[in-house]
């Protein structure tokens, strides 16, 4: 092989490898990904509802921790985001079962920054 072909052949693995992700799943889609019109009834809730509600609602929640209603979700929004955004093995992420994806995650935070609207 020549010193062009060579070169050639790395510049086009490095631009094959600039376009690869490890994770998926974490990253999300950023085409999918639309943080400007997030509400709490489309977007938080539903949220909510399949990641906390299985261990935060009901009688005896956990922790002591009740996300059902507006109210509940927006008065602990800071430290469920500051929960849901931490390292995977973090004892404290949240929920258990692993780290949300970032979209998700990012929907939230624009949901807070928007000042936690009941839309």
């Amino acid at each position: 092989m020549n010193g062009r072909h060579g070169i050639g052949m790395l510049m086009a693995l490095a631009l094959l490898a600039g376009c690869t992700y490890d994770d998926l799943d974490t990253l999300g889609s950023p085409v999918d990904c639309d943080t400007f019109e997030v509400s709490f009834g489309s977007d938080i809730l539903p949220l909510v509802m399949d990641n906390c509600q299985g261990c935060h609602s009901g009688g005896s929640p956990a922790a002591g921790l009740a996300f059902e209603e507006h109210g509940d979700i927006a008065s602990g929004a800071e430290d469920m985001l500051d929960r849901m955004d931490r390292d995977p093995g973090d004892p404290l992420l949240m929920p258990q079962s692993g780290k949300l994806d970032s979209c998700s995650i990012a929907r939230f935070n624009t949901w807070i920054q928007n000042g936690k609207p009941n839309n």
